[in-house]
């Protein structure tokens, strides 16, 4: 198990960059993890990490000894995974990643029902507009909104995902409402920094590019702007259907099509999903079907 340990550590570290990094991964101490490495290269007689103030990279011995742990790694959590596949009933810590505003409007509320089905399951979820690297972050299951899905990614679609051109109506009593694509340049409009509609807004046949007056980098804010009153948001649908159902907002430009994509659930590997993973996602495309979000 020492030698294991080390091999994970090391594995860590240059999946990561740092000792630092590595110990958030591990959930242990910095200190622990450069120890555990120091041994390591002790018992194997070899220096596998050059190390500066900057950053730590692998030796040629380092890199040539990573490609044999991140095997051994691999086969270890398959093993793991089959073990787990033989029980009735799944359980663990469950890491998952989702967008900030989708998380707290959709992932938060159907947990109360996963968590009773599956009193031995532990989630961890981390939400947030930045897409992690699943292995290197050690997340089990992330949740990514896209027009298309990342060809190197194992996924499953659970939802669908529609951009809408959305205002509050004291703004357009204000300021009009735009009745053809283009009509959206003599308005005030609300940018979303993550995506490429931050510059470019697709209505129709048209692709417009659009200099917003507020750009915002988070799914809550972009939705704050516009029941503000701040200008015309290009957002997506699933953010927005209470307030549109409450009259807080007001959808325009409705005839025209608008950009549509999926709502993915994202492993890191293609291998056999441990159970916890697999319930957590079927009960996920039931709780997203239930509230009106179609696959």
């Amino acid at each position: 198990m020492e030698a294991f340990s080390g091999i994970e550590a090391f594995a860590r570290v240059v999946e990561t960059g740092s000792f630092t990094a590595a110990a958030q991964a591990l959930q242990s101490a910095k200190s622990s993890v450069s120890e555990t490495v120091r041994a390591l290269e002790e018992r194997m007689g070899v220096r596998l990490l050059d190390r500066t103030t900057r950053r730590v990279r692998p030796t040629e011995a380092g890199s040539a000894f990573y490609r044999h742990c991140r095997k051994l790694l691999d086969d270890l959590a398959l093993a793991r995974s089959e073990a787990q596949a033989a029980q009735k009933e799944p359980g663990g810590r469950l890491r998952i990643a989702a967008p900030d505003g989708f998380a707290e409007r959709y992932i938060v509320p159907g947990l109360p029902a996963f968590l009773a089905a599956y009193p031995t399951i532990e989630v961890e979820l981390i939400a947030g507009s930045a897409a992690l690297r699943l292995v290197e972050e050690g997340i089990d299951l992330a949740i990514r909104i896209a027009e298309r899905p990342e060809p190197s990614l194992v996924v499953r679609r659970i939802a669908t995902s529609r951009v809408v051109i959305a205002a509050a109506p004291g703004y357009l009593a204000q300021h009009g409402t735009p009745r053809k694509p283009r009509d959206i340049l003599g308005h005030r409009l609300i940018g979303f920094a993550p995506l490429p509609w931050r510059d470019t807004w697709r209505i129709g046949t048209e692709t417009i590019a659009v200099q917003p007056r507020l750009v915002v980098n988070s799914s809550e804010a972009l939705r704050a702007a516009a029941l503000a009153g701040l200008g015309l948001a290009a957002i997506p649908e699933w953010l927005i259907a209470d307030a549109l159902a409450a009259g807080l907002l007001a959808r325009v430009l409705a005839g025209h099509e608008t950009p549509s994509g999926g709502i993915y659930a994202v492993y890191p590997t293609n291998r056999l999903l441990a159970p916890k993973i697999r319930a957590f996602v079927d009960h996920t495309v039931r709780d997203l079907r239930s509230r009106g979000l179609s696959r």
